[in-house]
């Protein structure tokens, strides 16, 4: 049987492994780096184009994703919704959101 003092430690650790979690609700992606939209390679820029057209970007982040670099390209649609895609330095879509 645990005794109080124990519990409260116990649960203190516990609540102190949850914490970082809490935090992941963030608009800014976790480890990147902030890239002005005018910075983001053309080609890049052209398949997130594609993917969200008549989408106003107007943020970027530099990223990385399964050890190869990327970005996250960021706008709003015309009813204000934020959309993003991502988009290897190759080319390659990654992601759409």
């Amino acid at each position: 049987m645990m005794t109080r003092s124990r519990m409260s430690v116990t649960l203190s650790l516990t609540l102190l492994l949850l914490l970082p979690a809490a935090g992941c609700d963030s608009d800014e992606p976790e480890e990147t780096q902030s890239v002005p939209i005018d910075q983001v390679p053309p080609a890049v820029m052209e398949v997130a184009r594609k993917q969200l057209p008549g989408l106003k970007f107007d943020r970027a982040y530099k990223i990385e994703v399964e050890g190869k670099a990327a970005y996250e390209i960021r706008g709003k649609d015309a009813r204000g919704k934020i959309r993003e895609v991502e988009v290897s330095e190759s080319g390659a879509v990654i992601e759409v959101e």
